[in-house]
C-alpha cells in the first residue's frame, strides 16, 4: 500500500513542477516518470529497507518519498542553453 501511496506522492510533485513557466510535462511523461520514480527510491531509503518489506506507511518514508519526487523532478527541469 505504501507503493501506490509513494507514487502518488511523486506525480502530484511532477504536476506541480509542471507549472512552471516552461511546464515539464507538458513536453513529455518523463516528468510524471521522473516524479514516480524519485518517490518510490526516495520511499524506500527514508522508510529504511526492512519496513518497506513490511509494506507500512510511516512518516519518515512520506517525507523521503517528497524529497525524492522534488529531487527527480528538479533534476529533469529544463535548463537554459
Amino acid at each position: 500500500m505504501s507503493y501506490v501511496v509513494w507514487i502518488l506522492i511523486g506525480l502530484g510533485v511532477a504536476l506541480l513542477f509542471g507549472l512552471g513557466a516552461r511546464p515539464l510535462v507538458a513536453r513529455s511523461g518523463a516528468g510524471l516518470f521522473a516524479g514516480a520514480f524519485g518517490a518510490l527510491i526516495g520511499g524506500a531509503i527514508g522508510d529504511g529497507v526492512p519496513q518497506v518489506l513490511a509494506g507500512e506507511l510511516t512518516v519518515g518514508s512520506v517525507i523521503g518519498s517528497l524529497i525524492g519526487a522534488v529531487a527527480f523532478c528538479w533534476a529533469m527541469r529544463p535548463r537554459a542553453t
